[in-house]
C-alpha cells in the first residue's frame, strides 16, 4: 500500500506491480496459494480509477472451511477479478485527487474465518 502511494503522489496513477516496485511471491504462484492483480504488471490504471483490484490471492487447495479458488489459478498473476478469495481494491479519492484507499475483503465465509482482520488491512 506504501508503494502504491509512493507512485499515485508522482504519477497520479495506479501503478501495476512492476511500476510500484512490488514482486508477488515466487511470481505470483507459491506452494499454497496463486497471486495476482487486475492492473498490467507495467501498467498503470487510469487518474480517476475506482475499485481496481490491485492485488488478489487465491488458495490452491481447500483449507479447513475455504474452499480452493478458480479465479486465480487461471488469471496466474494477471487480470484479477472481485472473484478471488482475499482482494485488496483500490481507488483514487475523488474528493481531493491526493491520494488512494484501500478496501479489503475476503470472499467465503470459510475464508473469512481464516484471516478474520483482512478486511482491516488499509484501514
Amino acid at each position: 500500500m506504501k508503494l502504491q502511494q509512493a507512485y499515485f503522489s508522482e504519477n497520479n496513477q495506479i501503478g501495476g506491480w512492476d511500476m510500484i516496485g512490488y514482486i508477488a511471491p515466487n511470481g505470483g504462484e507459491t506452494t499454497n496459494f496463486y497471486y495476482g492483480a487486475a492492473i498490467a504488471h507495467t501498467g498503470s490504471a487510469s487518474q480517476n480509477a475506482q475499485n481496481v483490484v490491485g492485488w488478489a490471492a487465491d488458495n490452491k487447495v481447500t483449507l479447513n472451511e475455504c474452499v480452493a479458488g478458480t479465479v486465480m489459478k487461471t488469471a496466474k498473476a494477471t487480470n484479477a477479478t472481485t472473484g478471488s478469495h482475499w482482494i485488496v481494491k483500490v481507488s483514487v479519492n475523488t474528493g481531493t485527487q491526493a491520494d488512494v484507499t484501500f478496501d479489503a475483503s475476503a470472499n467465503g465465509a470459510g475464508c473469512v474465518a481464516l484471516t478474520p482482520s483482512f478486511a482491516n488491512i488499509g484501514k
